[in-house]
């Protein structure tokens, strides 16, 4: 969301305490009803968003409304629980939640999933994406180091990866990368 600048539209104040954008009534209501449809797709982090970006406009109604949606959408986001059983399983919840940022619960799910396929080439490398946008490189290229000893094809996936693109920059990892390459420091 963009930052008003001085002299821009009044700022509301969202339910979670942050500075936000004052709409107008119209935007408020276009707004509800794209929350409204994420709701009802079931994508509650979406949806709570949207609502939260409602309460910044002019009608208290449609506020108080986004205000009732955004309690609904804890209560369904607070009670997600997956039943994961198998490797697999832990792994591709995984890679979701690395989609969504959500690194430490990520490795968490993958940490399960090595216990039970320690060979696995495409969970080191998700564990090593893990770890490196967690900003704990040393740890990424252990992680990336086995993903390529067990599948040499990490390597290719790894340089054409965009979530990797900004991990090619740290030493650590560009030297498992780019062996063929004279490494600059």
């Amino acid at each position: 969301m963009k930052k008003p600048t001085k002299g821009s539209e009044a700022k509301g104040v969202t339910e979670s305490g942050t500075a936000a954008r004052a709409i107008d009534a119209k935007t408020q209501t276009e707004v509800f009803g794209r929350a409204t449809k994420a709701f009802i797709s079931g994508d509650f982090r979406k949806a709570r968003g949207l609502f939260e970006e409602v309460l910044s406009g002019p009608s208290l109604e449609v506020a108080e409304s986004a205000r009732s949606y955004i309690r609904m959408c804890d209560q369904r986001i607070s009670k997600e629980t997956v039943d994961l059983k198998t490797p697999d399983e832990h792994y591709d919840f995984a890679v979701r939640l690395i989609n969504e940022r959500r690194l430490a619960e990520a490795q968490q799910h993958l940490q399960t999933a090595l216990t039970g396929l320690p060979n696995a080439g495409h969970v080191h490398y998700a564990m090593a994406l893990a770890k490196g946008l967690s900003g704990d490189f040393s740890s990424a290229h252990g992680y990336l180091k086995r993903a390529i000893e067990l599948d040499p094809q990490n390597r290719a996936l790894a340089r054409g990866d965009s979530d990797f693109q900004d991990l090619l920059y740290h030493p650590e990892l560009r030297v498992l990368l780019f062996p063929e390459k004279p490494q600059l420091y």
